[in-house]
């Protein structure tokens, strides 16, 4: 398990170095003139040429790209991702500000993801082909197709507009955390549970599952002892892929209900073409992502430990 670790983390290095430089490189290649924005967002509208020549001497933006790439990557081996174009204050403080709220909304997101869509999807293997099982599977659809952005206006019409239940925006407590998680959480929910009533389906079918039935074994048992277990290998891979859809969900959801995260700031940055900060946001966004792909192929060893992670992955 150790050198698989190792071996995952010395292969996640030049990775991280092919994304960083791909993001650098098609970030630089985007239309409009960094410098020009920069200059008229801080001096006013009606700026010189000798002002945007300043500015884009200040940012470095004069050099040549392979040394503006190498200067960049220099500063991200010390966390140092230069400075805002929009905001003039360093990236790396503008993130290490805005993480703790998107990592609150994400954390709540997937709590509510757990909670909810596992006792449904069981609930849905359960009473297979009768109605509780009908019922979950046409309301999955439904929300498995829904938009984000359109579900969120449905929660402020009724549960602001009307009912006057919670406040619309903002990060102030637990009440204004409550639509924003929902929001996010909604489609997850719906595909996980899915997933989950499919691979616990497959997995009554099987032999042993016979045998603990018919030696007596509660139901209960048998579904948390023997069949929950090994049909978790399929929904932590799937779990795993939803962090990074967290990330993306939480864009549009902090947008929506002003929410002061990682989201709102990329929208800020895609907005006012502040090039550093979009390239620090896609930078991190990547190395959570190799992050939890390694948890996820680690987290199979665990729940099946007929999956040999020192040899070859995946064999059995």
């Amino acid at each position: 398990m150790g050198r698989y670790i190792a071996r995952r983390l010395l292969v996640a290095i030049p990775t991280l170095l092919a994304l960083s430089f791909f993001i650098f490189a098609l970030v630089s290649a985007a239309p409009g003139d960094p410098a020009e924005e920069g200059a008229r967002r801080l001096e006013g509208t009606s700026v010189t040429d000798e002002q945007i020549e300043a500015f884009r001497r200040e940012l470095k933006l004069d050099r040549p790209f392979l040394v503006q790439y190498g200067s960049w990557l220099k500063g991200l081996a010390t966390a140092d991702l230069g400075l805002s174009f929009a905001k003039r204050r360093p990236v790396t403080t503008i993130i290490r500000e805005r993480l703790p709220a998107t990592a609150e909304l994400a954390a709540a997101a997937f709590t509510l993801i757990v909670v909810v869509a596992i006792p449904l999807g069981i609930l849905a293997a359960l009473f297979y082909r009768r109605w509780p099982d009908h019922l979950l599977r046409v309301l999955a659809l439904v929300f498995a197709s829904m938009p984000g952005f359109f579900f969120a206006y449905l929660l402020i019409i009724y549960l602001v507009t009307h009912l006057k239940l919670l406040p619309v925006a903002g990060r102030d407590g637990f009440d204004t955390l409550i639509m924003p998680a929902i929001t996010v959480a909604i489609g997850p929910t719906a595909v996980i549970s899915r997933l989950l009533r499919s691979s616990l389906l497959e997995v009554f079918g099987e032999d042993y599952i016979r045998t603990a039935r018919s030696k007596g074994v509660k139901q209960t048992m048998v579904v948390i002892r023997h069949s929950l277990r090994n049909a978790a290998i399929p929904l932590v891979t799937l779990l795993g892929g939803l962090v990074g859809g967290l990330l993306e969900g939480v864009v549009i959801t902090e947008v929506i209900f002003a929410w002061p995260g990682l989201g709102s700031l990329t929208f800020e940055a895609i907005s006012q073409r502040d090039y550093p900060m979009i390239q620090a946001v896609v930078l991190l966004a990547g190395a959570i992502y190799l992050l939890v792909n390694l948890i996820v192929d680690i987290s199979y060893g665990v729940l099946d430990p007929r999956i040999r992670l020192e040899g070859n992955v995946g064999r059995v």
